[in-house]
Formats: structure tokens, C-alpha cells, sequence
């Protein structure tokens, strides 16, 4: 006897066929595999309804206190849909779009001639700080030179996109004028572009104005960590140039973190609801490029936050939308490491840990991790992605 738990419908449609069963109805069946439970939503559901409808697709039906669990294989919640869109065409609608965008895996990143796609093999992000005071390599590469050698090093290390940053957010950081970010990241920019021609290169800014400027010299992706949240120019930018565009949930501000600690009821939900309102807001910006979203490890989070992130990484694929996880020796992962080894670390010695934080996003979801360790981070991952994706693909 075996045991078995399929989180998509190719790897049960793989199973199926490795013991036997024809090809065509093993792909026709392929949904009834996997297992799913939906928290549906709405001061509008019929109550009756809704229990009446699931108890005919054969689905467990739990009532909550302003929604529905509904407990089945694709399959089953398919055929529910089926049966509600008689009753609420729009409901219906609302959660085979939802599953859809759930089990989508596979996104293509295009820009300045460039194509780059994402799923199969996880994308390292590169970080280069040309700033004096980031919290783990503040100060090292704040000479141009010594910016273009670590690029081109971290380029030959694996790195998949450059990430150029001129103004620190760690906890406690002060905000610096969008000159002064410019002077920082403009140069080093425009000589990487001149030097690696066909490297990704994102520049991490929440400033509309930087932005604009950056984009006008060739980078490639706009990195901001606010969400466009701290900036109300920044939506208008990058939707004229329709850019790749990474956008981080944050909550609070990282001069106030310390001392203003963030509180959630639930952070993952809360995030979600964020990225929904955000994502609208871009879209009616008319905007027409590709999302990615960070939930912002660390960016107003505690500890405890950052860890059921990681555990249920998973949920923010119903956004549809291709994720980036940023955990690289981040402070949370030093407390981690402080309660178990019974010893502090600086961050420059918590490249273990930041991998061990790194495994679970990737396995549920994660397309972009970005790090300051390349060459150990893309050695790692050649593993995690060969047994993620071994079978599906």
C-alpha cells in the first residue's frame, strides 16, 4: 500500500499513468486527484443554497462566520460551479478563475528585447547595494568600481537579474532625497548596462522620479518596496513604460518599525486583500506589464509573521501572479537561529538559515528568490528544482 498526495493535476495524471491507466482518461480525470478547501466569502450567499449545491458535488461544507469551507478535489468543487452558476453565475465564475489562477505555474517576463520565463527553473536575484548602511553589506560597494566587480561576479555565480539599491529600508533606516539615491545607482547602472548587456537588472526604489530615470537608461525591472504605496507617481511611470514591476507588500515604515510593531489578524489574508487593492489600482493606471509580488519578509513584520509566510507561501498563488521571496540573512532568521543554536549571528553568517527559509517558499510558489549569497543559493537550488518540478514538466 502507498500513501500518496498530489498538489497538482500533473502529477497525479503522471501517477496515473506510471500505473496503468490510459493516457486520455488519465488526463480527463486528472482533477480528481487533488485535493483542494476554498474559504468562499460574501454577505450575499444563499445559505440553503450553498449547502444544498455542495451536498449534490459530493463536497464537505463547513459554515464560518462570514463565508463557506468547502472541502474536495478539483474535480468535485468543478462540478459544484457547474451547479452554481445557475443560482450565481458571478460566484461561479469568481472560483474557477480563482483555481485557474492557483494553479497557474509557468509566467515569461518581456522587455527591452528580452525574454525571460519563470517556473521551471527558480530566478536568483542578485543584490547590490551601493549604499553605506544596508544591514549586511552596507558601504562595500559604494565605489563604482568595486559595484561593476561585484555585478559581473555575481553574474558568473548564476545570477539571473542584478538588483542595484541606493537607499536602504532595514529597520530604523532614514529616508535620503531621490538626488542623492540618483548619484548612487545611475552610474553603476549605466556602465553594468555597457558591461552586461543581456543581464535583467532591477533597480530596488520606491521614488517615481528614480524610477523614471533608471528606466530611461536601460534597467529593465522596477523593484519597489513600498507597492507603490509611498509614492503616488510610481503607478504612472511604470505603467508608460510597462516594465516588469515587483510589488512588495510593506505596512508601517522602516524608520518607524522599531518603534510602532506591526499587528495583523491574519497576515497572510492580509497581504492578499493588500495585493488585490494594490494590483486594481495599477490595472486602472492602465498598466499592461507584468506583476510580481513580494510579501515582504520583514517589511513590517514580526518574526512570527515571517515564519507563516514561509509556511503558507503557498496561498498568494490565487493572485496569478508570478512571486519573488526576499529573506537573505534577514534578522528574523537570526532570532531563529539564536533560539535553537543558543548563539547570536552577524548576517553575513546566516546563509544556512537563509536557505532553510528559502526551501519552502520555492517549493510552494516562489519564481525569484533574492540573495546576497549567489553562488551557494543557485547551487542549492539546482537540487530543490530538480525534485520541485521532477515528473511535471
Amino acid at each position: 500500500m502507498l500513501v500518496k498526495h498530489f498538489e497538482s493535476h500533473e502529477a497525479f495524471y503522471y501517477f496515473l499513468k506510471r500505473v496503468g491507466v490510459f493516457f486520455k482518461e488519465a488526463y480527463q480525470r486528472s482533477d480528481e486527484g487533488v485535493f483542494r478547501v476554498l474559504y468562499v466569502k460574501g454577505e450575499n450567499i444563499n445559505p440553503e443554497v450553498f449547502y444544498s449545491l455542495s451536498r449534490q458535488a459530493c463536497l464537505h461544507v463547513f459554515r464560518g462566520e462570514d463565508g463557506f469551507v468547502l472541502c474536495g478535489s478539483e474535480s468535485k468543487i468543478k462540478e459544484f460551479c457547474s451547479l452554481l452558476v445557475k443560482e450565481d453565475k458571478n460566484l461561479a465564475f469568481e472560483i474557477l478563475q480563482e483555481l485557474q489562477a492557483y494553479r497557474k505555474r509557468s509566467f515569461k517576463l518581456q522587455y527591452n528585447r528580452k525574454v525571460f520565463p519563470l517556473g521551471l527553473k527558480t530566478a536568483v536575484m542578485g543584490i547590490l547595494n551601493v549604499t553605506p548602511d544596508s544591514f549586511s553589506d552596507g558601504g562595500l560597494y559604494l565605489k563604482q568600481s568595486e559595484a561593476i566587480k561585484r555585478a559581473i561576479s555575481m553574474v558568473e555565480e548564476g545570477a539571473d537579474i542584478i538588483d542595484i539599491g541606493g537607499e536602504s529600508t532595514r529597520p530604523g533606516s532614514q529616508r535620503i532625497s531621490k538626488e542623492e539615491e540618483l548619484e548612487r545607482v545611475l552610474p553603476v547602472l549605466k556602465e553594468l548596462r555597457k558591461e552586461l548587456p543581456n543581464v535583467w537588472f532591477s533597480v530596488d526604489t520606491y521614488k517615481a522620479e528614480v524610477a523614471r530615470v533608471c528606466l530611461e537608461e536601460g534597467a529593465d525591472i522596477i523593484n519597489d518596496i513600498s507597492g507603490g504605496s509611498f509614492d503616488e507617481k510610481m503607478y504612472n511611470v511604470v505603467s508608460k513604460y510597462n516594465c516588469p514591476y515587483i510589488l512588495t507588500h510593506i505596512k508601517g515604515r522602516p524608520e518607524t518599525w522599531k518603534e510602532e510593531p506591526p499587528v495583523y489578524q491574519d497576515v497572510v489574508e492580509e497581504i492578499i486583500l493588500w495585493f488585490r487593492e494594490r494590483l486594481k489600482g495599477l490595472r486602472e493606471e492602465g498598466y499592461t506589464g507584468q506583476v510580481i509580488l513580494d510579501p515582504g519578509i520583514g517589511f513590517g513584520k514580526l518574526p512570527e509573521h515571517n515564519v507563516e509566510i514561509l509556511k503558507r507561501f503557498e496561498e498568494f498563488r490565487i493572485l496569478g501572479q508570478p512571486l519573488m521571496v526576499g529573506v537573505s540573512r534577514k534578522s528574523f532568521i537570526g532570532l531563529v537561529m539564536e533560539g535553537l543554536l543558543k548563539r547570536k549571528t552577524e548576517p553575513v553568517e546566516r546563509l544556512y538559515g537563509s536557505l532553510g527559509a528559502v526551501a519552502p517558499a520555492v517549493m510552494k510558489g516562489a519564481c525569484i528568490v533574492r540573495v546576497h549569497d549567489v553562488r551557494q543559493t543557485r547551487e542549492f537550488l539546482s537540487l530543490l528544482d530538480t525534485v520541485r518540478t521532477y515528473g511535471e514538466f
